[in-house]
């Protein structure tokens, strides 16, 4: 076997378990609800498929619905669990903490099924826009939906606890626009067919979440100091840059000698104008990793301190892509 054939045989050993749970629970109902609900749609001759539209909508339905039980947990066992810790959270760190608890969804099930769809994906070099979505692909974008959907009716939930918690009207109105762009933009560009190559590298840096929210999770118990923290940031450095920066060079060949003209006019407007900003905020925000790393090792202090600390979601940025955007909060 390659490396590449003992890598999908491994991730398949969590990802089919997942894979198998929602589409024998979801899917088939799904489908029903699509074909009585829009009965007029003919669905061999429209550009998604059954298959594929039952599919995100299912892994969709899964990531809202895991949200809310995570939630919930969260609410019931954090103040348990992180008995030690817990009267360092003040009283309004503590709701966002539960709902803070969700971003490890998309850090651990969404590159479950994307990597795979990297691996596997038969469009080239992604010069080629048009190209059907596999169905990897599909289950990881109706993952990263949901995860957004469900956050996108925290934010609206409670908007003056949310503005406080993520630095004001205005980022908190970019990050509404953002999930309203996402949600908008991707189910369209996977179920059509339309640059799924890069749709496959936005999906996939869904990972660097986990080290953003712990990072969060570790100031606000104070524990800034701690040798987890230390090694928490190095980790969180070489795996951002590698799935969010290394993989600009291949994304700019194939956004310059793409098959533009196999794109719509509107097609054409919404990709040039969307495709480029992930990257250019992937490079802005490793270029302060970076910075505030070599700070921290310098003075051994965090350049965000518990006091100012910054709460980081991949699930906040243009065109759906999880890049890193900080949020300021008040204790």
């Amino acid at each position: 076997m390659s490396a590449k054939e003992v890598l999908l045989s491994k991730i398949d050993l969590v990802k089919l378990p997942v894979q198998t749970f929602v589409e024998a629970k979801f899917r088939e109902k799904i489908a029903k609800v699509l074909t009585t609900v829009v009965p007029m749609l003919s669905w061999r001759n429209y550009r998604a498929s059954l298959e594929s539209t039952s599919t995100f909508f299912a892994y969709v339905f899964f990531a809202i619905c895991f949200c809310l039980c995570m939630t919930i947990l969260s609410v019931l066992l954090s103040p348990k669990i992180f008995k030690k810790y817990w009267p360092n959270v003040s009283k309004s760190d503590r709701r966002i903490w539960h709902t803070n608890m969700d971003t490890y969804f998309p850090a651990l099930f969404v590159p479950l099924f994307a990597l795979p769809a990297i691996l596997t994906f038969d469009g080239g070099d992604g010069t080629k826009f048009v190209h059907r979505a596999s169905l990897d692909t599909v289950r990881a974008c109706g993952l990263s939906l949901g995860y957004m959907v469900w956050d996108l009716a925290v934010l609206l939930e409670d908007p003056k606890g949310q503005q406080t918690a993520y630095g004001g009207k205005k980022a908190y109105y970019l990050f509404i626009l953002h999930h309203a762009f996402s949600i908008c933009i991707w189910p369209y560009a996977i179920l059509a067919g339309r640059c799924v190559y890069f749709v496959n590298f936005f999906l996939v840096s869904e990972v660097t979440n986990s080290n953003m929210a712990t990072r969060w999770f570790l100031l606000k118990c104070k524990l800034e100091s701690s040798t987890f923290y230390v090694l928490n940031g190095l980790a969180w450095i070489p795996l951002f840059l590698g799935v969010r920066v290394l993989v600009i060079p291949s994304m700019l060949q194939a956004f310059i000698f793409g098959s533009w003209n196999a794109l719509s006019p509107g097609e054409k407007i919404v990709a040039f104008t969307t495709l480029p900003i992930p990257s250019m905020l992937n490079v802005y925000w490793s270029r302060m990793i970076v910075m505030n790393a070599v700070k921290y090792l310098v003075t051994g202090k965090d350049p965000e301190d518990s006091k100012s600390s910054n709460v980081n979601d991949d699930a906040k940025a243009p065109m759906g892509n999880t890049t890193t955007t900080k949020k300021k909060k008040k204790n």
